[in-house]
């Protein structure tokens, strides 16, 4: 997963607002989770633009609590909401401010866009589904209606996992652009977007996405003839996420964050 630090703007509101790029991976799973950052208490709040590209059937993500509070998860197919695919980042951040603030409609509205959004943790080293917008899963479904409305109560610090899928679970048969948005407690000092760019899954078989998952989850850097001419061989190199508020600003990146920029 290549990551481009581009900028960090200072609205009036006194907001600062941090901007990288990632790019998707064929080796989605919750254990190759692409970290979106730390939801901080009335600090950070996150945001994903990204796509499930055509032929493609999921993506995972995770993000830390670092505290107790009241999580809220927005969560907006793009796609279904326009007539167009193509959508930057500026109609995406009105979408999810608008989902954010009418939280009844934007749950309606989700339910019959063909997308299934579920959050994980592990709980006794296991992996437990927490919430998820599909309906009759009893308390699941309860807790995503609350993550919607800003309710869901985090009891202490921990790790989380978003996994976007389809509802039958087959893939995309065109891009579906969506977003989502973190944030913990009622306000936000920090608001971080990253808008990841898509790669080309048309060729991919289910034997080649076996394969990069189980080659990622191993380390091996041994990829399969589908992966390296639908993705790149630079594609497959991938860098740890840190959270953008390590950084002072992005004129004082650290000299090896300017390398890796100009490497990617």
């Amino acid at each position: 997963m290549a990551t481009t630090v581009l900028d960090a703007t200072t609205k009036s509101t006194n907001v600062k607002t941090w901007e990288k790029t990632t790019t998707d991976t064929y080796a989605d799973s919750i254990r190759n989770a692409r970290d979106m950052g730390q939801a901080r208490l009335n600090y950070s709040r996150l945001n994903m633009i990204t796509t499930l590209s055509e032929n493609e059937k999921e993506d995972w993500f995770s993000f830390k609590v670092t505290s107790r509070g009241k999580l809220r998860l927005t969560a907006v197919n793009l796609s279904a909401n326009s007539e167009t695919s193509d959508a930057d980042e500026s109609s995406a951040s009105d979408a999810l401010e608008e989902a954010s603030g009418n939280f009844e409609k934007a749950i309606e509205r989700f339910k019959g866009q063909g997308l299934k959004v579920e959050l994980y943790q592990y709980v006794n080293n296991r992996q437990t589904l927490i919430a998820t917008n599909e309906e009759s899963k009893g308390k699941a479904t309860d807790a995503f209606d609350q993550l919607m409305r800003g309710q869901y109560k985090v009891q202490k610090a921990g790790t989380y996992y978003i996994h976007v899928t389809t509802k039958d679970g087959k893939a995309v048969d065109k891009d579906t652009l969506y977003a989502l948005q973190v944030q913990l407690g009622d306000s936000y000092k920090h608001n971080y977007v990253t808008q990841e760019k898509s790669i080309d899954h048309t060729n991919m078989t289910d034997g080649d996405i076996a394969l990069a998952k189980a080659e990622a989850e191993s380390g091996s850097v041994t990829a399969s003839a589908g992966v390296l001419a639908a993705q790149g061989a630079a594609d497959l190199l991938a860098t740890g996420y840190t959270n953008m508020a390590t950084l002072r600003s992005a004129k004082t990146q650290s000299s090896s964050s300017k390398l890796f920029s100009l490497l990617v």
